[in-house]
């Protein structure tokens, strides 16, 4: 085999597939680069030998010559290690601005996690403070830090981890943040949401966190589950708001591809197209990223599972829409494409409830085009909130019909009290001439149940919806035919304002109600002012 990195040997396809690979890996935790290229070896040892060396020149250890033949997995860890070893400079009791370090309590793509404490006393609790990675010069982190951190401690929403401190010090950036006693969301939706009400919840918190920044003009920009820590009562704490705007080279012009996925440590999987390509980011991006969120918590995987390599991935995202959400639920132990999106979680066990409007929804959230998403993170929200309280949501928006079908989803009970009545009613009235007197009686007792189950339509549906009006002219006219004229009038008389206000004095369905009152004024003797009605009611027939 030729000598690892011997870039004037090695084929061209080898050396891209190697440095696609190397985005990947050089993200990851330890532990998980040495699974991810113990997996690679059984399939591409040329590829997976070439890949540890480029990992042990990037770790800035001699490699050796004979690593194809030597046991893998201990080089590797050792030179890792060593590498891990040499950066290990933060410690307990270490000073960055008024905070000192007490304990490290995590490490990710952006930089260390720390325990710390105020060292004046002025912020009694303990703080997150995060020490990050940037290539910038102290200077220019500095003038940002002063520009922005104002900005950002305007952020005062309950689902928004508070900033409490930026700055750089001993040539370091860092950030202090309130300390979240909380679960990562994916163990919190693995152990504690089970269906799609519960997981939407979340989205829903988040999106409504996500657009009262929007309203402070902060975007967050790199939206992912470890970004987001859920704690023991469910409430949702969004991390690092706005600190890749930070990072970013300038505040006014935007990041460019290579700073946007390997300097800032963002997670390409769920950046917006717009991110990948270098183009400004804008409110629409963070939505696009809600919707990898939503797609990930409804189905168990990521939108672009499938794409075996980065470039890959980056080129589905680009060019290709999502795939729709319900066709892409992830099967239990289902191995992705590429290791590296094993973050796979369970599916709701309701997912086949994903077909139809959650489907469109998320699609909508992940349009290609920022102008073709929703236009704010409320929105988002609100079509959530839709879903899961069996209201239309904005992509039926003007469709009666579908809002008819969803009020009798909601109201079921009552439709159910409602037809049961009706249907007594009439079969009461329709019996023989000598059973008269017992079926007008028991259609009166039947009518004076169904009189206290109307009374309470009013406070279960709005009086303008289409299924009210029915309903209420429909009871008006039952009460006429058991002779209950007055009562009948009543009916009709509180209907009209809310038909007139919803449809106008011209429409059909005034129209219907007009004739309704006039049947009851007759009754009633009321002659002219029965004619009157009825001549108007004409009139409209007519004038259409």
């Amino acid at each position: 085999m030729s000598e690892p990195l011997d870039l004037k040997t090695m084929a061209q396809d080898t050396w891209q597939r190697v440095s696609d690979l190397f985005d990947e890996v050089i993200e990851l935790a330890e532990g998980d680069r040495i699974a991810f290229i113990r997996r690679l070896w059984a399939t591409e040892p040329q590829v997976a030998s070439e890949l540890a060396a480029l990992l042990v020149a990037a770790a800035k250890v001699d490699k050796a010559p004979t690593l194809a033949q030597a046991p893998f997995d201990s080089m590797l860890s050792d030179a890792l290690a060593r590498q891990n070893a040499a950066n290990a400079a933060y410690r307990p009791g270490q000073k960055f601005g008024a905070w000192t370090l007490e304990e490290c309590i995590g490490q990710g793509g952006m930089g260390e996690v720390w325990r710390a404490k105020r060292s004046d006393g002025l912020y009694k609790a303990s703080a997150a403070l995060k020490l990050l990675r940037s290539d910038q010069s102290s200077e220019k982190l500095s003038a940002r830090f002063r520009r922005e951190r104002v900005v950002l401690a305007r952020l005062n929403h309950p689902n928004i981890a508070r900033l409490l401190d930026a700055g750089v010090e001993q040539h370091q950036a860092f950030i202090v943040l309130e300390l979240i006693n909380g679960m990562p969301m994916l163990d919190y939706v693995t152990q504690h949401t089970k269906t799609l009400a519960d997981r939407l919840r979340l989205i829903r918190d988040i999106a409504l966190a996500v657009e009262h920044a929007h309203s402070q003009l902060v975007l967050h920009r790199d939206l992912k589950p470890s970004n987001v820590l859920v704690t023991a009562d469910g409430q949702i704490k969004l991390l690092d708001f706005g600190i890749a705007g930070v990072l970013d080279d300038s505040a006014d012009e935007p990041m460019t591809k290579l700073t946007q996925l390997t300097g800032r440590g963002l997670t390409l999987e769920y950046a917006s197209p717009e991110q990948i390509t270098g183009e400004a980011t804008v409110a629409a991006s963070d939505v696009y990223s809600l919707g990898v969120l939503l797609f990930h918590l409804c189905t168990g995987n990521r939108p672009f599972a499938a794409s075996s390599t980065r470039a890959a991935l980056e080129y589905a995202m680009v060019n290709t829409d999502p795939p729709r959400a319900s066709a892409s639920i992830a099967t239990k132990n289902a191995e992705p494409a590429n290791p590296a999106l094993a973050d796979q979680i369970n599916p709701p066990v309701d997912a086949y409830r994903l077909r139809g409007d959650l489907d469109a929804i998320i699609s909508r959230a992940m349009r290609l085009t920022p102008a073709e998403r929703y236009p704010t993170a409320a929105a988002l929200a609100a079509d959530l909130d839709a879903w899961m309280t069996q209201r239309p949501t904005s992509i039926h928006a003007g469709d009666r019909a579908h809002a008819t079908r969803l009020w009798f989803k909601r109201h079921w009970k009552i439709v159910s009290v409602i037809a049961a009545s009706v249907v007594l009613v009439v079969a009461a009235l329709g019996v023989s001439l000598w059973q008269r007197s017992i079926a007008i009686d028991n259609a009166e007792a039947t009518a004076r149940q169904l009189d206290g189950v109307m009374a309470q339509l009013p406070a279960l549906a709005a009086i303008d919806a289409e299924t009210t009006i029915e309903t209420k002219r429909q009871y008006s006219a039952l009460l006429l035919r058991l002779n209950r004229p007055t009562d009948a009038l009543t009916v009709i008389d509180d209907l009209a304002p809310a038909v007139v206000a919803k449809y106008g004095k011209a429409s059909p369905i005034y129209a219907k109600i007009l004739l309704g009152r006039s049947a009851a004024l007759d009754a009633l003797g009321r002659n002219d002012e029965a004619l009157a009605a009825q001549r108007e009611a004409a009139l409209i027939v007519q004038s259409r």
